[in-house]
């Protein structure tokens, strides 16, 4: 499903490398007419305006966004023979 972590894909990124990450991502059409609005009122580029949305997003303890729904872990897809 398009938006989910994909089980045994974890990020490979290391921040201290020192380099910035770099990732390709898809924003579906909807999102991305208020990302580019956003971006383009605050005079910030996409890039900018997602550093500053993430940089504000309170989590909790554990790291997860405190606006989360709770969800389950995406299960295995089952074998075939």
């Amino acid at each position: 499903m398009r938006g989910r972590a994909q089980g045994g894909r974890r990020v490979s990124y290391d921040p201290s490398s020192g380099e910035n990450w770099r990732t390709g991502i898809v924003v579906v059409p909807d999102v991305a007419v208020k990302a580019i609005r956003a971006a383009e009122r605050t005079g910030l580029s996409f890039a900018g305006l997602v550093n500053e949305l993430v940089r504000r997003m309170e989590v909790d303890e554990n790291g997860r966004p405190v606006w989360a729904d709770e969800h389950d872990d995406q299960e295995a897809l089952p074998m075939t023979g």
